[in-house]
């Protein structure tokens, strides 16, 4: 048996199936300590250890509109709070060695991303906090090359580290390749399991089939008023359900135009009187939009070849205008992924002797503000623990 590493009350390398999980992305505090309370409740019904992860900043997105996350001195105080009010250790991930020390002093946990596993001054720099380091494999590397990024920890006297096996590149793709775990356990290390990012499609081609039908928000998802409503009632519809902009819609289902979040700024700071401007006098008339069949490549050209980039487009269907839902551009750039093959990665991670698993988890994934694709529901959570605790409990005796 390699090395124990026990952080607060979780010990990984042990009997247990410790588990790291949490929305990707810190949304806001609110969300933060509602996924917290109820992750551990899950956790302790099912008594598995847990780790509370969320990222203040999300550095390494695949565009630059994408969204990041919080400040880090914003989020640092939501996971200090979700700590202290929930009673559970927390992760979070370092993008550069100057992030480390202030850091280290709120989480339990500094977290290495994948794309930069073989930095060392960032490696150094999390290692001289003596807190524990989670080292993501990258899925360029070899799993037996990870030796070096665990020495690099190491030198700085701290051998509290972790290991996560994440995919391997196979082309453009990702491929999980379950042998990577006793290799890199073999090193001394627990290893942890991520099955959220390896049902990841990084990269994938635009042509491939993909249509507008396929990624948009569908129209009960998006808010939807009338011509004659206020103003305020638009900022109430958009707030419940925030896609970015409302779609001005008669009778029939039929598309009038649409009031984004920049015509709502406009308006107010105009001063307009938010209880009597009606949305048809606000409104874009006519507004672009794209047929539910349209390509996703067709759709990245329409929304990228104007003088002025649309960020956001109504999808209608035949030929009558009638509006079935809105497109972002936040869902034409994320990560594709295979939500449903996650539970498969996960079970054959644990028959194969993994020490812990790594998942993101989101109460509602099509709203999440980054891999909505592959984070996993939060309403699914406790069946699929159920069932990996089962398989760990088979392969452990």
């Amino acid at each position: 048996m390699g090395k124990q590493v026990i952080i607060s009350n979780v010990t990984f390398g042990g009997k247990g199936l410790p588990l790291i999980a949490g929305p990707c992305v810190i949304e806001s505090r609110a969300h933060s300590l509602e996924m917290a309370e109820a992750i551990k409740s899950i956790t302790d019904r099912l008594n598995v250890p847990f780790i509370f992860k969320s990222s203040f900043d999300k550095a390494n997105r695949s565009t630059v509109g994408s969204f990041r996350g919080l400040n880090m001195e914003e989020g640092l105080n939501i996971l200090a709070e979700v700590k202290s009010e929930i009673g559970i250790p927390v992760l979070t991930d370092v993008h550069l060695p100057s992030q480390c020390q202030a850091v280290g002093k709120v989480v339990d946990v500094l977290q290495i991303p994948a794309f930069l596993c073989r930095q060392t001054d960032l490696l150094v720099a999390a290692g001289k906090t003596g807190k524990a380091i989670n080292i993501k494999k990258g899925h360029f590397l070899a799993p037996g090359l990870m030796a070096h990024a665990i020495e690099k920890v190491q030198s700085t006297g701290n051998d509290n580290v972790l290991l996560t096996e994440r995919g391997t590149s196979f082309g453009y793709g990702l491929v999980s390749d379950m042998t990577a775990i006793p290799t890199m356990q073999s090193l001394g290390f627990p290893v942890v399991f991520d099955a959220t990012h390896s049902a990841q499609i990084p990269s994938s081609d635009k042509s491939v089939g993909l249509k507008a039908k396929n990624i948009m928000q569908p129209i009960q998802n998006v808010a939807t008023v009338s011509k004659n409503d206020n103003i305020r009632k638009v900022i109430i519809d958009m707030t419940e359900k925030p896609q970015g902009a409302a779609v001005v819609i008669d009778k029939g289902s039929v598309l009038s135009g649409i009031v984004t979040e920049g015509d709502l700024r406009r308006c107010l700071a105009e001063n307009g009187n938010i209880d009597q401007l009606t949305v048809g006098e606000i409104m874009t008339s006519n507004p672009v939009s794209i047929n539910i069949e349209t390509s996703l490549l067709d759709t990245i050209t329409t929304m990228e070849e104007r003088e002025s980039q649309i960020s956001v487009l109504p999808v209608i269907k035949g030929n009558d205008n009638e509006c079935v839902g809105l497109l972002r551009i936040h869902d034409v750039y994320q990560t594709s992924g295979q939500r449903d093959m996650i539970p498969t990665l996960a079970k054959a991670a644990v028959a194969t002797g993994c020490d812990g698993l790594f998942l993101e988890v989101h109460d509602n994934p099509i709203e999440a503000k980054s891999d909505a694709s592959t984070q996993w529901p939060l309403d699914q959570l406790e069946d699929l623990l159920f069932n990996l605790m089962k398989i760990h409990e088979a392969v452990n005796g």
